[in-house]
């Protein structure tokens, strides 16, 4: 009896403390906004050219190349998130204008990169008349955990599969079939989050007054930090800079 007691004790802790750690949509009065801009400083490596070695009728013949550092004029670079750290409380989540889908097509993960709030249902889409194999990672350090693995053949073209991690928020996307096939997944605990766009730029608003991490992440190049403090209504620049290697 005493080590249920315990037990239940014990989940009643458990349960609060994960209550407390949930994100509360509240009203935002005075809210901030952060805009700014990431670029890269440096030489960019040359894209990888990596071998078609299967399937040739659909995902081409001869070489792929794959630039995992993407950079635009000016030197604003690609694939980035940014992102608030730890928040609470803030604005509500902005429901997509579309579920959440990864598709498969023309042997290529569509889109290279996108954001999902934790715990939600990812459509995974395959275009392609041939089998693909969505084989997720998640990210610990050097450590990959395996996620979900799911064989898709032409004949099942479309399934579901819910988004979460255990430690950290990245996810590695890969196909078995096709080795040159590679994607990535930032899983978000709050909705002050964005994709850089194609300029290297973002913009985060509708932030309570206080003071904030401000982290950016690349999937080859980590993540950088900036800490801003805002005072209501404020207008707040911030960038970030990565290194070449």
């Amino acid at each position: 009896m005493k080590n249920l007691a315990l037990l239940f004790t014990f989940s009643l802790v458990f349960a609060s403390f994960g209550r407390a750690s949930a994100y509360e949509a509240v009203p935002v009065a005075d809210g901030a906004v952060i805009t700014g801009e990431v670029v890269f400083k440096g030489k960019a490596p040359e894209p990888k050219k990596l071998l078609i070695m299967k399937d040739e009728g659909v995902c081409g013949e001869g070489y792929i190349e794959r630039r995992e550092i993407d950079v635009g004029n000016d030197g604003a670079l690609k694939d980035v998130v940014v992102f608030l750290e730890g928040v609470k409380k803030g604005k509500a989540w902005e429901d997509p204008a579309e579920a959440y889908v990864l598709d498969q097509e023309g042997c290529a993960f569509r889109p290279y990169l996108q954001i999902i709030p934790r715990g939600t249902k990812l459509t995974i889409l395959n275009s392609d008349p041939i089998l693909h194999n969505i084989h997720t990672y998640e990210l610990i350090g050097r450590v990959r955990k395996d996620l979900f693995n799911i064989a898709q053949p032409k004949f099942r073209p479309k399934v579901s599969q819910t988004v979460t991690t255990t430690r950290g928020n990245t996810i590695r996307v890969e196909c078995d079939a096709h080795n040159w096939m590679l994607g990535w997944i930032y899983v978000v605990d709050n909705p002050y989050y964005a994709v850089v766009g194609e300029d290297g730029a973002f913009t985060l608003g509708d932030i309570p007054p206080g003071t904030y991490k401000v982290k950016a992440w690349h999937p080859f190049l980590g993540v950088k930090e900036r800490e801003v403090s805002l005072p209501p209504r404020a207008k707040g620049q911030i960038g970030f800079e990565f290194l070449a290697k």
